[in-house]
């Protein structure tokens, strides 16, 4: 598989576009004032204690306070008077209230952006990413990469763990640890201690609310998380952009910086590879398959449904195969939608019903075969008594839709508006409402508005014309009292209901 790293920056915007085999499988975009949350450290302030949801809000100097959960404070273990084995369950049944105090400054860390009414998610358990490690300086454990699966190499990596661990504190040894010598290990975990000490040293002096430490920019992000050996190439379109890969892929990946391309083309380096095309045409509700079946998709603030539809689709054989062929297909397409869309939470989807159990079991196989490409942490739970196949997607950023997007102004999001008709039965309502009020009414409505009031006339014992607006929204409209000689010209006597 051919995988690249685009990455275009103008204007101030940064933008990275992951492709595999030339399908855009993933795309960010860094922009102005609307860097990446997760992963900031603050010096944050207790401003609310809620016993009942075992949370408080802290104010981290955001225009929404944080939410921290009781699991997520870092508590200090001889508080307890406990030895290890009963630990866990002090700490189940430690009160919010004694855990934190109203005004208490403390550092935490964002784990989850901000969506919907709710604000960020914080945890007092500090974690700092690097390119072969991830330094836990609050936790004393040491984790593997789930995605080394080769039992000797994770023995190696777990005794590199245990020797460069610093005291009390945690390592998880990331997927890229694999291929790398112990030095290169060490001198990571070096550079991450580094880091932490620097973030205290700042906390110290520091009153909250205040930023101590914002993660990595979008390109060194790239190079950090994405740029692994099976990467074919990088290629950054501009001068600036491409020094600051250069100098990144040399701190964080000296042996991978061969693989990093300047690009001077005059066609924009996006428009080559079809990114925006592609990025646009995968983030409608109606997703066609190649087939010429269709997903629908759609987003809730905690949910997303995907529903998939035969469509053109009739397939070859008997009804069995086409059915297992088409989700099969629409499996693929989710795994990539899920990626592309940057999807969190619960996630529903709807396949065709089968009726053989192998079927279902091999959809459900290949599902999680293609989910295994996925960085982000999921999990495929099964089928339901419905048929519908339950699976999660860790939540840690907004999805694309809402990052690059804002509510329809018309439908408020919901995808819907009133139709002419039922502006037009409320608008004669409200006139036969207010029919003492004068001895004549004009109404000011969209054309189609009009032309509907026209169709169903007005009510009884009320005078009323209509006057079209070009340009005005179907659900704009305006009631006002007139005298018989004030009537503009273009306006239209409503004839009685009958």
């Amino acid at each position: 598989m051919k995988k690249e790293l685009l990455i275009e920056s103008e204007l101030g915007q940064t933008r990275l576009a992951i492709l595999e085999d030339g399908e855009l499988m993933e795309c960010y975009a860094e922009r102005p004032g609307q860097e990446k949350l997760p992963g900031s450290i603050f010096v944050g302030r207790v401003a609310n204690i809620l016993p009942g949801m075992q949370a408080a809000f802290v104010d981290i100097g955001l225009e929404k306070n944080a939410l921290l959960h009781a699991g997520d404070i870092k508590l200090n273990i001889s508080d307890f008077g406990a030895d290890a084995e009963t630990l866990e369950k002090e700490l189940k049944g430690r009160s919010i209230g004694r855990m934190v105090r109203m005004g208490q400054e403390m550092l935490v860390q964002v784990v989850k952006d901000p969506g919907g009414a709710k604000g960020p998610r914080i945890s007092s358990h500090v974690t700092l990413p690097g390119r072969l490690a991830v330094l836990l300086p609050t936790v004393n454990y040491i984790g593997i990469s789930r995605r080394i699966d080769d039992e000797a190499t994770r023995a190696r990596l777990r005794e590199a763990a245990e020797k460069y661990r610093p005291e009390g504190m945690g390592l998880i040894v990331r997927t890229a640890a694999a291929d790398a010598g112990e030095e290169d290990f060490a001198r990571c975990v070096e550079s991450l201690l580094r880091l932490w000490r620097s973030i205290q040293a700042r906390a110290a002096h520091s009153k909250a609310p205040a930023l101590i430490h914002r993660d990595e920019g979008l390109i060194n992000w790239a190079v950090r998380d994405r740029l692994t050996p099976d990467v074919t190439r990088v290629v950054a379109e501009g001068e600036t952009a491409f020094r600051a890969l250069l100098d990144a892929a040399e701190t964080l990946s000296p042996e991978l910086m061969d693989r990093v391309e300047l690009y001077d083309g005059k066609t924009p380096l996006f428009d080559l590879y079809r990114v925006d095309a592609q990025f646009d045409k995968a983030l409608k509700r109606r997703v066609w398959l190649g087939s010429g079946g269709f997903l629908i998709i759609d987003h809730t603030e905690a949910l997303t449904v995907v529903d998939v539809n035969t469509g053109k689709f009739v397939g070859t054989k008997n009804l069995d195969d086409t059915v297992y062929k088409l989700n099969c297909e629409a499996a693929r397409e989710i795994a990539r939608q899920l990626r592309l869309r940057d999807v969190g939470g619960i996630i529903v989807i709807d396949f065709i019903d089968m009726e053989e159990d192998d079927h279902k079991q091999g959809l459900l196989a290949l599902l999680r075969q293609l989910l295994r490409d996925d960085r982000t942490k999921t999990n495929v739970v099964g089928l339901t008594g419905l048929g519908l196949v339950e699976m999660t997607r860790k939540k840690i950023h907004q999805p694309a839709h809402q990052l690059l997007g804002r509510a329809c102004p018309e439908c408020g999001g919901s995808g819907f508006i009133d139709s002419e008709e039922t502006v037009a039965r409320r608008i004669l309502h409200e006139l036969r409402a207010r029919s003492e009020g004068a001895s004549g009414w004009l109404v000011k409505a969209s054309a189609g508005v009009a032309g509907r009031l026209t169709l169903i006339g007005a009510p009884a014992n009320v005078n009323a014309c209509v006057l079209p607006e070009a340009g005005w929204p179907d659900r704009r409209y305006a009631i006002e009292p007139v005298g018989e000689g004030a009537l503009p010209a273009r306006a239209r006597r409503l004839p009685p209901f009958e």
